[in-house]
C-alpha cells in the first residue's frame, strides 16, 4: 500500500519549509518567489499529493470556496474570462462555484443568496447592474468582492475592467479620419451597465465638437432594430455602424449580408469583440480586441490579496484594450 503523501513530503522534494508549503496551500502567497511556487506547484503534481480541503477549512475558518456570479456565460468574451479565473485557481487550494444570471436580476440575486448560503470567501461578480441597492445582501454580510467587466455607481467594490471609454474615443478617431458622417451606436439594453455606458460616452465625448451625427438603436429579441436599421442606411449621409459587443456585431453583420448590403461600400462597420473570425471574413472586420482572461486572472488575485489583508479598495483596474484597424470602414 502507498504511503500517503504529506505537506512534510511536499517540503522536502521542495526544498521548502513546511511552513512555506502551509503558506501556499492556504493561498498566502505575500513574500513567495514565483519561482518557489512553481517548484511547489511541481512537485505537488509530481508527488499527487490532494490537500484535505475539509481540514484546512476547519483550521483556517474558511471554506475555501470562491464564488463567480456570471451575467450571461454563452459569450465567447465570458468563456475567456472564466479561463483566466480558472487558471489562476489551479495553483490555489480554492475552489470555484460558477453560476450563471442568463441576464435576469431575480436569477442573479438568487445565485448570490445561494453563494453566501454556501460560505463562499468571496464572489467575483459580473453585474447586471450598476446600482449597489440590488446587492444590499452581500454589503449587509460584508463579504469580499470583485467586479468584473462592469462595476456598479457608485463603486463600491474594486473592478477589472477594459479601458472602453478610451478606446472608443479611438473609435471616433478613426470615424473621423474616415470621412463618415453619421454613426449608428447599436447594442442591447445600455442604461445601468457601465462598460456599454461608457463606450458610448467615449464616442459622444469624442464627437461632440464635430457635425458627424450619433443614433442609437437597441436591439431586441422581436428583431425590431432590423426595420430602424434600415431607415438609416436609406439617407445619402456616410453612415458607419458601431456595434457595443460581440453578439451584437455578429447580428448586424449577418443582417447585413441577409440583405445584400455591402460592407464598406454601403456602410462601415466597426464594434467590439475582435475574436478569431473577424480578420477571416471579406471584408476583415474592424474591432476591438478585450483580454476578458487577463481581467479575469487579475480579477482573481486581487480577491485574494484582498481576503488575505482583509482590505477591499473600491479601485478600477483598467485592462488595455486593442483596436485592430481592417478593411470594414
Amino acid at each position: 500500500m502507498n504511503k500517503k503523501v504529506t505537506i512534510v513530503d511536499i517540503a522536502r522534494e521542495s526544498g521548502v519549509s513546511k511552513t512555506t508549503i502551509s503558506r501556499f496551500l492556504n493561498g498566502k502567497f505575500d513574500n513567495m518567489s514565483a519561482n518557489t511556487r512553481s517548484r511547489i506547484e511541481a512537485t505537488i503534481a509530481r508527488l499527487d499529493y490532494h490537500p484535505n480541503r475539509q481540514a484546512q477549512s476547519l483550521k483556517a475558518r474558511r471554506s475555501f470556496l470562491i464564488g463567480v456570479a456570471i451575467a450571461d456565460i454563452s459569450n465567447m468574451y465570458t468563456s475567456r474570462l472564466l479561463k483566466g479565473i480558472g487558471d489562476y485557481f489551479q495553483s490555489t487550494p480554492y475552489q470555484v462555484l460558477i453560476m450563471d444570471a442568463d441576464n435576469d436580476s431575480t436569477r442573479e440575486a438568487s445565485n448570490l443568496e445561494k453563494m453566501m448560503t454556501e460560505q463562499v470567501d468571496g464572489v467575483i461578480l459580473q453585474p447586471l447592474t450598476n446600482h449597489p441597492s440590488h446587492y444590499q445582501n452581500i454589503i449587509d454580510a460584508q463579504l469580499p468582492v470583485v467586479q468584473v467587466d462592469r462595476y456598479t455607481h457608485p463603486v463600491i467594490w474594486p473592478a477589472i475592467v477594459s479601458d472602453n471609454y478610451q478606446k472608443s474615443r479611438e473609435v471616433a478617431n478613426l470615424l473621423k479620419q474616415s470621412n463618415y458622417e453619421q454613426v449608428v451606436v447599436l447594442s442591447n439594453h445600455i442604461h445601468g451597465i457601465s462598460s456599454r455606458m461608457n463606450r458610448l460616452k467615449g464616442l459622444a465625448d469624442a464627437l461632440a465638437t464635430t457635425t458627424i451625427k450619433i443614433s442609437q438603436i437597441e436591439i431586441t429579441s422581436d428583431r425590431h432594430w432590423e426595420g430602424q436599421l434600415l431607415s438609416y442606411l436609406k439617407c445619402t449621409k456616410k453612415t458607419a455602424i458601431f456595434a457595443l459587443n460581440g453578439h451584437v456585431l455578429w447580428s448586424t453583420i449577418r443582417f447585413l449580408q441577409t440583405q445584400k448590403i455591402l460592407i464598406p461600400d454601403q456602410v462601415g462597420v466597426i464594434g467590439y469583440d475582435d475574436d478569431q473570425y473577424a480578420d477571416m471574413l471579406t471584408p476583415a472586420i474592424t474591432a476591438v480586441s478585450q483580454n476578458p482572461q487577463e481581467i479575469g486572472r487579475v480579477a482573481a488575485d486581487t480577491l485574494i490579496q484582498n481576503i488575505e489583508r482583509d482590505q477591499f479598495p473600491a479601485d478600477i483596474v483598467r485592462i488595455p484594450a486593442f483596436l485592430h484597424i481592417r478593411d470594414s470602414l
